[in-house]
């Protein structure tokens, strides 16, 4: 290939997972139909037992003497109670006013049934959202975009260094490491000659040519947008970290109106088997004040959008020898957005006695798919939630999720 062949097809983290199968360039918009959804992925396995604390269980306290997030109201480093039963850890104070005016919502003992205790076996069916068929490669954002697609491939994208397992498929997913970065890249003093130029050479019509079409399309769309300078509004302050960038970059997608309905960013370190206080006390401080700042941000846009936190599975039920947790099962989520039925802790909760554990493990009494397909069927207009989940039993919707 010549060298200036290659300078042009040089796109700075553009379209990282470009469907194989007709891209449409007409870039259709469905504007009000849906929600966008916001899915946080807490890669390494979040502790919800000291992020939504069961402060009124004596049996936490048990097995947990040294790591336990204290009662509320005996001093610093309290939990912030909810609901008399449960409370946040209280890094995450700055998302205390968000559940009180019913805008978040906290799940509690939620996660997928299986045996396995790997990272990324966990992960991988977490995102494939599926036991039953393990030969199966596509995500289940990837196959909600199946049922909804417009052709518009901002539709979906994912922020961050890849494309998450949860959203690759045959739909089209555009991958960027960050808005700026979603660029051609060239030292030429004539960029739109040399695009208009790239343009030329794939006006063939094969598929491949399609997809480059796109993609040069896209790139098009998004510079018209001035995403890149749209600024942060109503005051909201971002953590200066990669994942409050990636948040702060997402919230400007979607005021840039491209229609994006489906973004995936990634949070990780959550693995705490040893010094797990002052690790988690660091992650979910800068989790909460992200989220915090997402909604200030975004503002009355808000209403139609939907933040959902997810992780590979929870902790032990006890603490290790080196104050931390061991790879146990349910964890909890977060759900945050204008279609929550917030200000409440859903889930069923059995307390902490050793009659209640499995293995050790605070049992999964909630399927995270129940969760998924409520905010799909009510938010984001999906009418086939059982192709989403070939093989789930889905249960009656916990209410998280008003109709839209």
């Amino acid at each position: 290939m010549p060298s200036q062949r290659r300078d042009f097809l040089k796109l700075a983290g553009a379209a990282a997972a470009v469907a194989a199968s007709q891209p449409r360039l007409a870039f259709a918009q469905d504007a009000g139909a849906r929600d966008a959804l916001i899915v946080v992925f807490l890669r390494g396995g979040m502790d919800g037992l000291n992020v939504l604390v069961p402060h009124a269980d004596p049996d936490y306290y048990r097995i947990r003497p040294r790591i336990a997030i204290p009662r509320p109201g005996t001093g610093t480093g309290a939990a912030i109670d909810l609901d008399g039963r449960f409370g946040l850890h209280p890094a995450l104070a700055p998302l205390q006013p968000l559940y009180a005016s019913g805008k978040l919502a906290l799940v509690q003992a939620v996660g997928l049934e299986q045996a396995s205790r790997s990272h990324f076996e966990c992960q991988d069916r977490m995102e494939r959202a599926s036991l039953e068929t393990p030969s199966m490669t596509d995500g289940w954002v990837n196959r909600h975009l199946g049922v909804v697609s417009n052709g518009n491939p901002f539709q979906a994208m994912a922020v961050g260094k890849s494309v998450p397992s949860a959203f690759r498929g045959l739909q089209p997913v555009i991958g960027i490491q960050s808005i700026e970065s979603f660029a051609t890249s060239t030292s030429s003093h004539r960029p739109d000659q040399r695009e208009a130029a790239l343009a030329g050479l794939y006006a063939d019509g094969s598929p491949q040519s399609l997809n480059a079409m796109t993609t040069l399309d896209a790139l098009g769309v998004m510079r018209d947008a001035n995403a890149a300078n749209t600024a942060v509004e109503n005051g909201a302050q971002y953590p200066v970290t990669t994942f409050g960038e990636q948040m702060a970059d997402v919230a400007r997608l979607i005021k840039a109106d491209i229609g994006l309905e489906v973004a995936g960013v990634d949070l990780g370190g959550w693995d705490h088997h040893n010094g797990e206080a002052a690790q988690l006390q660091s992650l979910l401080d800068e989790l909460a004040r992200t989220l915090a700042a997402f909604n200030t941000d975004l503002g009355a846009r808000m209403n139609s959008v939907n933040v959902l936190t997810m992780t590979e599975f929870g902790r032990r039920a006890g603490e290790n020898g080196s104050l931390g947790t061991d790879h146990g099962a349910a964890s909890a989520m977060f759900l945050l957005g204008g279609g929550v039925v917030g200000g409440r802790v859903y889930g069923d909760f059995r307390g902490l006695a050793d009659s209640q554990l499995v293995q050790g493990d605070l049992d999964v009494t909630l399927d995270y798919r129940t969760v998924l397909a409520e905010v799909l069927s009510r938010r984001m207009g999906d009418t086939q939630v059982s192709t989403v989940f070939p093989g789930a039993t889905i249960a009656a919707p916990i209410g998280a999720f008003r109709p839209r």
